[in-house]
């Protein structure tokens, strides 16, 4: 039988204050590299002394903040952070959450205290040597990610060679760079109150999209009420899953009734550049 340790600490930063006037004892030459992840509350203790190595007592301290910047040096959704004192003399705790992480890969994040004291906004320091700058390393593949959906609410009216519009969804991927291929997506298509058409879903297996990826597209049926000549009722979700297969790339395409010629369709609709037809399709969620 294999035996896996595991440990439960707090990842605790040694901060310094009031450097300046006071005799070192000991010298924290540099501040270690601190390590998050992305997928958990990443849970920040820092310990705050003076240059003494003496904890000091934080209710002489107003607003701890941290703030974390990525590698291009903007700064996380949230950030600054609000750093909470603890019963503890001169330990506080400060978390960052995940959901401020989901869009960062691994790397190297700058970090800085800062605190306000006798009116003034001070750094508390990293290092003996007044450095305010820390360095953490976010680490991306630590935890399981999830796919984020992806939404689509724009068509574009395109004529076919009867005279009838379709309106089409951008290409949407089908494939990523990923370690298991996806087997299998699922769309959700939100349909407005009173829509009368066909909703179908085109799949290419070509590589790059052209004008000529969809000229053999695959296509499945996703909504038709066409033949019916009713309109839904109320606004509804129709949810496939579809298997990715073969293919590299799908998009969503969506119609009226059809017509004879483009001078019709523009009669009964007021022009083929608008949605002022029968209903339409508002949005399609791809996860």
């Amino acid at each position: 039988m294999q035996k896996i340790p595991s440990y439960l600490y707090t990842n605790r930063i040694q901060l310094l204050a009031d450097v300046a006037g006071f005799t070192t004892e000991y010298t924290n030459v540099y501040q270690k590299t601190v390590k998050i992840y992305n997928g958990v509350d990443n849970v920040l203790e820092f310990d705050i002394k003076n240059a003494d190595q003496k904890r000091i007592d934080l209710s002489t301290l107003s607003n701890i903040e941290l703030n974390v910047m990525d590698a291009a040096g903007n700064a996380l959704p949230s950030s600054p952070y609000v750093i909470t004192p603890t019963a503890i003399k001169g330990i506080a705790t400060v978390t960052i959450p995940d959901i401020d992480l989901d869009n960062y890969s691994t790397q190297f994040f700058k970090y800085s205290v800062t605190a306000s004291k006798d009116g003034l906004t001070v750094p508390l320091y990293a290092d003996s040597r007044f450095g305010v700058a820390g360095t953490m390393e976010l680490i991306s593949n630590a935890m399981p990610t999830f796919r984020d959906e992806r939404l689509y609410d724009t068509f574009i009216g395109e004529i076919d060679f009867a005279g009838n519009v379709l309106h089409r969804s951008s290409a949407m991927p089908a494939k990523f760079y990923e370690t298991v291929a996806i087997e299998t997506l699922s769309f959700q298509v939100k349909i407005s109150s009173g829509f009368l058409g066909k909703v179908y879903l085109e799949g290419t297996t070509d590589m790059t999209i052209s004008v000529n990826s969809w000229l053999n597209a695959t296509q499945t049926t996703i909504f038709d009420n066409i033949s019916s000549n009713v309109k839904t009722s109320a606004e509804s979700t129709v949810i496939i899953t579809t298997p990715v297969a073969s293919n590299n790339y799908f998009r969503l395409t969506w119609q009226w009734p059809p017509t004879t010629s483009i001078s019709s369709y523009m009669d009964i609709y007021g022009g083929f550049g608008t949605n002022s037809g029968p209903g339409k399709v508002v949005s399609i969620t791809v996860s």
